[in-house]
C-alpha cells in the first residue's frame, strides 16, 4: 500500500477560513472590534464584561466557537441591555483551522432600570435568563437558520430568582427570541459578513400558553412578535405588565 492510500483526506474549508493561531487570532481580534464597534452605538458599554469565573464548557457545558464566553452590559438613559458577547467569535478546530462568525449570531435583552431592583446586573434574574438563552444557542447550533425559517424561536427556562407572576404552573418562564426591535438594529456588519442580533422578550405565562396551545407554533410566535412590537412595552423584558395575547 503506498503513502497516499495512508493520507488522510483534507476536508475542504469556507473560502473565508483561516488556518494557524497567528491568522485566527487576527480573525478573532478583527470579529470583536466589529462587535464592540457596533454595541457601543447601542448605549454606554461597560468596561468590564461578564464571565464566569469557570468556563462552563470545561463542566460540561456547551462550548462557544472560541471557548470564551462573555456579556456585555450597555447602559442607556432608562434601560439597559445585557448581550453575548462571543456566540459569533470565529470556530476553532483542533487543526487550527478558524471558519468566522461562529453561531452567525448574538443575543441580548433589555429591560428597565426599575426591573434590576437596585440588583447588580450581574446577579439580577435578567442576566439568568440572558446565560441560558446563550448557552441554549450555543448548544443548538443552528438557531440562526431556525429564525430565518420562522420569523421567531421561543424557550422555556428555569429563571432563578424569577419575579412573582412570571413563572407558569410548572415554574417556568417562557422567552421569545426574534429580530428587529424598535430601538435595536436586526443584525450588525462585520468584515467577514453580517452576524444577526435576537432580541429576547420575557413572555407572561398567558402569552407562553399562546404559544404552547397553538395549532401552528410558528404563526403564533410571529403573531405574538407583532402583538409585543405594538405594545406599550414592545420588546422590553418587564415582569409586571398585561399579558398581551393577539386576536
Amino acid at each position: 500500500m503506498s503513502q497516499n492510500e495512508h493520507a488522510i483526506p483534507q476536508v475542504p474549508q469556507p473560502d473565508d477560513a483561516v488556518v494557524g493561531k497567528a491568522a485566527g487570532a487576527q480573525m478573532l481580534a478583527t470579529a470583536c472590534a466589529a462587535r464592540d464597534a457596533f454595541y457601543a452605538t447601542l448605549g454606554d458599554v461597560d468596561a468590564d464584561v461578564l464571565a464566569p469565573l469557570v468556563n462552563p464548557a470545561f463542566m460540561g457545558g456547551p462550548r462557544w466557537p472560541s471557548l470564551r464566553q462573555a456579556w456585555r452590559v450597555i447602559r442607556r438613559a432608562d434601560t439597559v441591555i445585557i448581550a453575548s458577547d462571543g456566540l459569533s467569535d470565529p470556530f476553532e478546530d483542533d487543526d487550527d483551522v478558524f471558519v468566522p462568525r461562529g453561531h452567525l449570531l448574538e443575543v441580548c435583552i433589555e429591560a428597565p432600570l426599575s426591573a434590576f431592583d437596585g440588583k447588580d446586573v450581574a446577579h439580577s434574574w435578567l442576566f439568568d435568563l440572558i446565560y441560558q438563552v446563550s448557552q441554549n444557542v450555543a448548544d443548538h447550533g443552528s438557531i440562526d437558520l431556525l429564525v430565518q425559517r420562522h420569523g421567531s424561536v421561543s424557550m422555556v427556562l428555569d429563571v432563578r430568582d424569577a419575579p412573582a407572576g412570571l413563572e407558569d404552573e410548572h415554574g417556568q418562564v417562557g422567552v421569545l427570541l426574534a429580530q428587529g426591535a424598535s430601538s435595536i438594529a436586526p443584525s450588525f456588519d462585520t468584515p467577514y459578513g453580517e452576524v444577526l442580533l435576537l432580541t429576547v422578550t420575557a413572555l407572561q405565562p398567558a402569552e407562553l400558553a399562546f404559544i404552547s396551545e397553538a395549532a401552528d407554533k410558528a404563526q403564533s410566535r410571529r403573531d405574538l412578535a407583532a402583538a409585543l412590537a405594538a405594545s406599550p412595552t414592545g420588546h422590553l423584558s418587564v415582569a409586571q405588565r398585561p399579558a398581551v395575547i393577539p386576536r
